[in-house]
């Protein structure tokens, strides 16, 4: 007796087959979607994006290549986030503002304090670095001692401001930090020659 197979039956591994190579292709398909918009959303963040802002550092960025006040004069500085201070007298309506990422330009500085300017015309906002630290990132500043020194606000009772011989309250920003663009800062790091060593022989 002959036993005849089923067609169909012979067909299912194929169809099988089939089956999973369509999905195996559909994932391919998804994961590529997957990838290219990842692509693009990266390259339109990177079109859109403004200046690569960093910490300014004391020793890392100023000390060790012994930047002067000059050197610092053609580096972009910005504040790192919103500065609101407001005059101590309930009845005066004068107060500083200075909103985050505001670019700035140094107009002074000391050996661990510098002055920069947010505005044609108007105060110089100290921001110092703690000399106790290693790599000291730079903070905003009162004048203490008549101005002779600075001082984080954060360290100064009531968090008083200095703004143009007028005490102001810090309403926020007693953390504001000083960021640096590097493309202008690596311009001016790249000035300084760096000592390539001698040889035994070398005259």
């Amino acid at each position: 007796m002959k036993v005849q197979k089923n067609q169909g039956m012979q067909r299912a591994p194929q169809l099988a087959l089939l089956f999973v190579g369509a999905r195996t292709r559909w994932y391919d398909w998804q994961k590529a979607q997957g990838c290219l918009v990842v692509a693009l959303f990266l390259l339109l963040v990177g079109c859109a994006s403004g200046p690569t802002t960093l910490p300014f550092q004391n020793y890392t960025h100023r000390q060790a290549l012994s930047l002067s006040e000059d050197d610092l004069k053609r580096v972009q500085f910005y504040v790192s986030t919103h500065v609101v201070a407001q005059v101590k007298d309930p009845t005066a309506t004068q107060s500083f503002v200075v909103p985050m990422l505001t670019p700035g330009v140094v107009t002074a500085a000391g050996p661990n304090w510098i002055k920069v300017s947010f505005r044609e015309g108007g105060a110089d906002v100290p921001f110092v670095a703690d000399p106790n630290l290693n790599d000291s990132r730079y903070y905003i500043a009162s004048e203490v001692e008549g101005g002779k020194s600075f001082k984080r606000v954060t360290e100064v009772p009531g968090k008083v401001f200095i703004f143009k011989g007028t005490q102001l309250n810090l309403v926020s920003g007693a953390d504001a930090m000083l960021l640096v663009d590097w493309d202008s800062w690596h311009k001016v790091a790249e000035t300084r020659k760096v000592t390539e060593g001698r040889r035994v022989g070398d005259k």
